[in-house]
């Protein structure tokens, strides 16, 4: 039952992604920006694209805010997910695991760790620097699943403990 729920979970986070990611067809127009900025060459893909004004140390600095910008699209589709589909969990167990695959303290370390950036553009004159990357939504959909497989491990081993309390308070 656990693993169905996680299952679901992640089956409906990624589809919501990829929706994002084929519906999201606006065009941002932003004075100097390289023709790829607003590009999706794969649909299989989280694309983020962003620009930091500032001189030549502001590459990293927007490589970082495109791994900041990924993991919060990625947590704020756990969100949305979780509110329409997950909404009426009954056993403390569902809803155990539902909150812990919804705080992942290390997804900013997966998402640095995949980000695979596909196009970097520092422009001199307009002293701007662009950034593009992505994440692939199969490696996040594999990290996911061992992710809710560990948590899965983790709420029966809380609910077999609490048990044993249960029991020991009754034999007492």
């Amino acid at each position: 039952m656990l693993e169905s729920i996680g299952l679901s979970l992640i089956s409906t986070m990624i589809s919501f992604l990829f929706e994002q990611n084929i519906l999201r067809q606006s065009t941002i127009d932003i004075e100097g920006a390289p023709y790829w900025y607003e590009q999706r060459e794969n649909n299989n893909r989280v694309y983020i694209s962003t620009y930091i004004d500032g001189g030549l140390d502001s590459v990293e600095k927007c490589k970082n805010k495109v791994v900041t910008k990924i993991t919060l699209k990625i947590e704020d589709a756990y969100k949305v997910t979780i509110k329409k589909e997950f909404s009426k969990l009954h056993t403390r167990k569902e809803i155990m695991l539902v909150q812990k695959m919804k705080n992942d303290i290390n997804l900013s370390d997966f998402t640095k760790r995949n980000i695979v950036f596909q196009n970097i553009k520092y422009d001199e004159d307009a002293k701007r620097t662009f950034v593009r990357g992505y994440l692939n939504i199969d490696l996040l959909k594999e990290y996911q699943t061992k992710r809710m497989i560990e948590i899965k491990k983790q709420v029966l081993d809380y609910q077999f403990d609490d048990m044993l309390e249960e029991l020991e308070k009754e034999a007492s």
